[in-house]
């Protein structure tokens, strides 16, 4: 399952705009890969975005802070919910 982040401030990152980030469900093999790098808690967490929406590094580091927090919540939302039965 993947939803669809539309950006309040679009980016251009080598010559791509992007003005939406496709963001897909995180797996525990997703966490455990950013908790074992060596990386500082704000550049693992840079990582961990860019894994989850298939981006490089560059472009999560590159998001107005205010489309940053949509990235969390949305993961909030991620973690929060159960399937119905």
């Amino acid at each position: 399952m993947k939803d669809i982040i539309k950006l309040a401030f679009p980016i251009t990152i080598d010559a791509h705009e992007y003005k939406e980030l496709s963001m897909r469900r995180p797996k525990v093999k997703d966490r455990l890969l950013v908790d074992r790098s060596d990386l500082h808690e704000s550049e693992s967490e840079v990582h961990y975005f860019s894994h989850l929406c298939e981006v490089s590094p560059d472009v999560i580091e590159e998001l107005d802070w205010s489309d940053f927090v949509q990235l969390r919540e949305k993961l909030q939302l991620f973690l929060g919910s159960r399937p119905s039965v």
